[in-house]
């Protein structure tokens, strides 16, 4: 038997071949992604798939064997037996109708092309408005209406420091660089790659004990201390290189716990026995006010213009204002406490602090006031939206720094679980609930973006944007990895250009000290 002619057929067969694989990688990839082609794609791979079985039949339709010397004798010159016609026909059908499936398919492809080409933005908007890499890009303005989901990767991570249960005292924000209060001293990663961009480390055989909530004309401060003796090494930090630009050794029992702020050029600190204002730049004391006897400072917070001390007397307490630059007391307010009580300030301007007391009916709440120093609302720490957090030791909720934004308190809250699991907002005018924002699984952290929204740090290392106006998501971002990276408790959230940085201040399973997401 001879054989017929395959050239044809092994082309197209080729051409098959290449057009399947890389249908079959398209779908493929919708399995293992869980992102199945849709739309023109899904049309395409259809008619490629289609136009693959149609030329497989064409090419068994052209593998026909070669008629035998007798049917030839039988036949005659110039003659063809029916059979042999049918064959060729048959032949040359199915391979008509696979060209016509390839050119179909063709089509179908340009339509396509042309269609995505011109409507880009749909597709844009569809996947949040993202670059090339699936990225979110920073809207302007919130967009209460929006669920934009990104894909942020890992960016760069910082080992663990020290043993288990070791704990941080705090960060700072600072642009393009993320300075750490690390246990062996304060730390300046870029925000980019991660690399150290400078460090002040803490003496041998001490720990840093302190830091302010925030820095002020460039220059933050920072406490280290031994093991069991007081917090008693003050330091000037400029931020812009980690210079170090003054230090001083503190007498006594050294520094009030959580009791130093930068206020505009003005350092505040709540010492042994006084409170003390000095020079940021220069160390230079300006101005002391004494504690009077039978007295304890229980907070102390800052800016430009005014200086917030809470103090507690005997079972009584209350809050003061000061002038930051002369010392000069503004106003002073008596708290409604009678037993003894911890206290943080959540806000200078406008005046908010966190009380909470030992007497189980006494006040536990957080506190606003005017100007004048006149209370303007009261939002209870526990309540029909749960336990809310607070900053420092008050409270039974969770530490969090909770937000003050356009005349709102935002903070987290444990509504139905152990741990939060809510975003709450209160007005500050008269503090009723403003609105509530529930989230799937356990909240961590709270941090305000540079264009106004507020961001939630969820259990799984994703970031979740919202308007501030109303608590309704404007954007999701999920990590694209296969394995997060592990967050401690009480974990802090920076904003960042181009992404966001987690701290995790408390060591518990060597998770990282720091890592960011972009």
């Amino acid at each position: 038997m001879t054989p017929e002619r395959r050239g044809p057929t092994t082309a197209v067969a080729t051409l098959s071949g290449a057009a399947f694989g890389a249908a079959a990688v398209f779908l493929g990839a919708g399995v293992v992604a869980a992102d199945w082609p849709e739309g023109w794609a899904a049309v395409v791979c259809a008619l490629i798939l289609a136009a693959v079985g149609v030329t497989a039949r064409a090419a068994g339709g052209r593998t026909a064997p070669a008629p035998s010397p007798a049917s030839d004798a039988g036949a005659g010159l110039g003659k063809t037996t029916g059979t042999a016609s049918g064959t060729a026909a048959r032949g040359r059908s199915p391979l008509v109708a696979a060209v016509v499936a390839w050119a179909v398919a063709a089509v179908a492809m340009l339509a396509g092309g042309i269609w995505a080409a011109t409507s880009g933005g749909d597709e844009d908007e569809r996947n949040g408005g993202g670059t090339a890499k699936g990225r979110p890009t920073a809207s302007a303005k919130p967009t209460a209406s929006a669920s934009l989901d990104g894909r942020p990767a890992v960016a760069w991570t910082v080992p663990a420091v020290g043993r288990k249960y070791d704990t941080g005292v705090g960060s700072w924000a600072l642009g393009s660089t993320v300075a750490q209060g690390r246990i062996d001293g304060l730390f300046a990663y870029d925000a980019a790659d991660g690399s150290v961009r400078w460090s002040v480390p803490a003496p041998t055989r001490e720990a840093l004990c302190g830091i302010t909530p925030d820095i002020e004309e460039g220059i933050g401060l920072v406490a280290h201390g031994r093991h069991d003796k007081p917090c008693a090494t003050l330091l000037a930090v400029r931020t812009s290189d980690g210079k170090v630009m003054w230090q001083r050794k503190l007498g006594g029992k050294g520094l009030v716990e959580d009791a130093l702020a930068v206020g505009g050029t003005t350092a505040v600190t709540a010492e042994d026995g006084a409170v003390r204002a000095r020079s940021a730049e220069s160390g230079e004391q300006r101005w002391q006010r004494p504690v009077p006897k039978e007295c304890a400072t229980l907070a102390v917070d800052a800016d430009a213009t005014r200086t917030l001390l809470v103090e507690q007397c005997g079972n009584g307490a209350r809050l003061l204002a000061l002038d930051t630059r002369t010392g000069a007391q503004r106003w002073t307010r008596n708290l409604p406490v009678e037993s003894k009580a911890t206290a943080s300030v959540v806000s200078v301007s406008p005046a908010v602090v966190a009380v909470d007391e030992a007497d189980a009916r006494g006040t536990h709440a957080f506190l606003v006031f005017d100007d004048k120093g006149a209370t303007t609302a009261s939002v209870p720490l526990s309540g029909p939206e749960g336990v809310l957090s607070a900053s420092g030791a008050v409270g039974d909720g969770r530490t969090v720094r909770p937000l003050v934004l356009d005349g709102l308190l935002i903070t987290l809250a444990e509504h139905e679980s152990m741990v939060p699991d809510r975003v709450v907002a209160y007005s500050l005018k008269d503090g009723r609930k403003a609105w509530v924002h529930d989230n799937d699984g356990q909240t961590m952290a709270l941090a305000a973006e540079p264009d106004g929204r507020v961001a939630h740090l969820g259990y799984d290392a994703s970031v979740t944007l919202l308007d501030p106006a109303t608590g309704k998501t404007a954007t999701v971002l999920k990590p694209d990895t296969a394995k997060l990276p592990a967050i401690s408790i009480e974990p802090e959230l920076l904003a960042v250009p181009g992404g966001h940085v987690v701290l995790n201040r408390i060591n518990m399973r060597a998770e990282p000290a720091a890592f960011a997401l972009r």
